[in-house]
């Protein structure tokens, strides 16, 4: 997250401060905590707040726990198997039958591959 100064949009007072803590989720009957899930508060009414490139890599991360709940492969593992091939981004959608895009879209966790 960059490093500019946030007024907190609630009380207008305070500027909003970038924290980490737990979270615990479920997905497919199986329970599932993630130490560092992003977000912002304000010190002065303490308001939470979740701004959008923190969702962003909040999400990459609850989809790579479903993918491993799944049997699938974490967006760092399918980087680290095409860089193991020394094949690029399109080099791999093509064996794989995908678009640039969508295997781009692998690796950077916002997108889950199919089980096939």
């Amino acid at each position: 997250m960059n490093q500019e100064k946030i007024l907190c949009p609630v009380c207008e007072r305070g500027e909003l401060v970038f924290k980490k803590s737990a979270s615990s989720y479920r997905y497919k009957g199986h329970d599932f905590t993630l130490e560092d899930i992003e977000f912002c508060e304000c010190p002065a009414c303490r308001y939470e707040v979740i701004m959008p490139e923190q969702s962003q890599r909040n999400e990459a991360r609850i989809r790579d726990e479903h993918r491993k709940i799944d049997g699938l492969f974490t967006r760092v593992e399918i980087a680290q198997i095409r860089e193991n091939f020394h094949l690029t981004q399109s080099q791999a959608a093509q064996i794989f039958g995908e678009s640039a895009k969508a295997f781009s879209k692998y690796e950077n966790g916002e997108a889950t591959q199919s089980v096939a």
